[in-house]
Formats: C-alpha cells, structure tokens, sequence
C-alpha cells in the first residue's frame, strides 16, 4: 500500500451534507450530479495546470473539483508530476473526450528518482460521510501510454511499466489501508482466459505495454482477502486480472475504460471494458460472486460498503533498492475521468461499426 508518508496538504474544495456527494460545476468543467444515483464526477481537464510552476492550489481544486493533489508541481514531492496539456508529442490526431482541447498528464518518475512514487489526485473527504465513493460504483475514462522517440531528442517520452496502483480507494479516508477493492496496473499478471481450468501467469510483450487487475481484498488485521479464484494458486486467489491477453493497454493509442465494483452487499463483484479508440467496446473481466465459475467473493456483513475516498494513480514503481533499478518513467494521458453510481450515467463515445 501507500508509504506513510502519503497525507492531504489541502483543504477539502467539497462540500458534504447529508451524506450525499455534491459536486458543483464550475464553468461547465468538473461536471456534476444532482443526486443520488446519477453522476457524480466527471473532470474532462479543459483548465490549465502548468508542469513546471509549482502551485499548492491548482485548478484540479477550483475547477476540476477534486479535493486533493500531491505531486512535484504542487508540493514539491511524489516523485511526479501531475498537469494539463493541449498537445501530446509525437500524436497527431484528436483527443477522444467530448469536445475536449485538453487532458490530463500523469508523469511518473520512478525510474529517474529510483523510488517509488506518492503522487495523485484524490476524490472524498476523510471527515465527511461513509459510501462517499459508493459501495456500487462505476469510473469511466480515456487512457494513453506515450512512447515516443523525438528525432531531436527534445520531447522523449519513452514510457515504461513496470506494476503500480491506479485506483486506490479508503474506508476511512486514511492511508496506508485495506480498501475493499484495489484496482492496479501491471507489466504481468494472471489471466483466466474463458474461465478454462485455472488462471495462467502473463507477462505483456514489452514494457510500453501493461494489464489492469483488481485485487479483492477485505478489512482485519492481518486482513483476509474476501475474493477467491479456488483454482488459482493459493497466494493469488485474490487477484482478478483480465479474462484475455488481448485486453492490455499498449502504447501510442487511446483505450476507453470502463469499470465497475460493487461491494455494497456480501457478494462481490468486478466487472471490466476497454474500448480501443475507433473500435468495439469488449469486457476484459467478469468475477460476479455466485455466478463466474469456481470463484467466490463473499463479504463480511460488517465489511460491506464502500469508501471515503479514492486516489488516483498514488504508487508506481518500487521503493526496493534492488526492485528500483528497474523503475521506469512514464507518460500517461487522460481524457474524461467520470464516476457513477450506474452505467447509463456515464459519458458515451461512438463505436465502430
């Protein structure tokens, strides 16, 4: 999890009442819901926020309407940088979110700083109300890995994965902590194509290229993983990586993601979808307690809900001296970050036919 070192150095820039999650619209940026069971966030990052000025207040905060960053370009530590830009280096075409002239750059530098990073944007109040990122949850956005050689090495952005958190929610609102999901990004993981016999271990083709996995975990100390492939390894029965190989992320082309968590009752569920821009929408992992084949994720009464807050990307990379040496830096961009209490609330985009 998170090092202790992670904590909010901003004031919250929401407000809570009455338990439910108001997030106003400045603008027509950082769109918001009226209430319960519609949208409740969508950021599309059409606002300036400067890589090399340092700005404890950025507008992530007044327009984008997120209640916390950390990052160089903020405080002064994370090991990465966190900002907006109109143009990407090396990429020609248009952005993927609507009507979108901006989006949001995730620089991870893990390699150049040998260490893990503490950088994120971060959704929810550790003082306001439970379920602020709700039990029954959906986050959609567009995602792109840059791998880019400039001929005058002026704008080289030759990105790497190794492994890394990306979405990181709190009971709480305290970290490090035992989430009740854990979504992450990996250069390998396993993946249990069509359910067939058992779960088999996958590493992706290069380092500009990486999977998603979920790791359904529970709360107690030690904590218990609640989540269960029974014919995975024992020590990975927690670990729900995607249903095919083909569903990865690789570099220089922008992929919709689509997830959804629902740990609101005592029967888990992950399910995921990637949409390559200009393609098909198709589901890269289903484990639904009760239903998916020899697998189960049953919830503890006292366990069930969901979160306070929910942090994005936090730790890449390694803190491990002899783990770090293989850190590598990256760029990834964001389009159209939404979060939803159902499907039919989120942004839709065209598809091929």
């Amino acid at each position: 999890m998170m090092g202790n070192k992670l904590s909010i150095t901003l004031p919250s820039a929401l407000v809570w009442l009455l338990g439910v999650v108001v997030f106003v619209a400045t603008e027509g940026r950082g769109l918001a819901q009226q209430d319960a069971g519609k949208l409740l966030f969508l950021d599309t990052f059409e606002y300036e926020v400067q890589r090399d000025v340092t700005d404890p207040r950025p507008a992530f905060l007044t327009q984008g309407k997120w209640t916390a960053v950390k990052s160089i370009n903020s405080i002064g530590r994370g090991a990465g940088y966190i900002y907006t830009v109109d143009r990407i280096p090396g990429y020609t075409g248009k952005f993927p979110g609507r009507d979108s002239n901006r989006v949001l750059v995730i620089e991870g530098r893990p390699g150049t700083f040998q260490t893990q990073t503490d950088f994120y944007l971060k959704l929810g109040d550790a003082r306001g109300p439970a379920d602020q990122i709700p039990g029954n949850v959906w986050f959609q956005f567009w995602i792109y890995l840059n791998y880019y050689d400039d001929p005058e090495d002026k704008e080289d952005q030759l990105s790497g994965i190794t492994n890394g958190k990306w979405l990181y929610p709190s009971p709480d609102g305290i970290y490090p902590t035992h989430p009740r999901w854990l979504f992450t990004i990996a250069h390998s993981t396993q993946v249990w194509s069509d359910y067939h016999e058992k779960p088999q271990y996958y590493e992706a083709p290069s380092y500009h290229e990486f999977l998603f996995e979920t790791q359904g975990l529970g709360g107690g100390k030690p904590p218990v993983p609640f989540s269960n492939i029974q014919t995975a390894p024992e020590w990975d029965r927690f670990k729900l990586g995607p249903t095919h190989v083909d569903a990865r992320i690789v570099a220089n082309r922008w992929f919709l993601v689509k997830l959804h968590f629902d740990t609101s009752t005592t029967s888990g569920r992950y399910e995921a979808w990637l949409q390559p821009l200009g393609g098909k929408m198709v589901k890269m992992a289903e484990y639904i307690d009760g239903v998916t084949p020899n697998f189960s994720w049953k919830i503890p009464p006292d366990q069930v809900g969901g979160h306070k807050t929910v942090c994005m990307p936090t730790t890449l990379g390694s803190f491990v001296p002899e783990r770090a040496k293989n850190n590598k830096d990256c760029w990834i961009y964001l389009d159209d970050f939404a979060m939803a209490t159902s499907e039919d609330k989120l942004p839709t985009y065209p598809q091929s036919k």
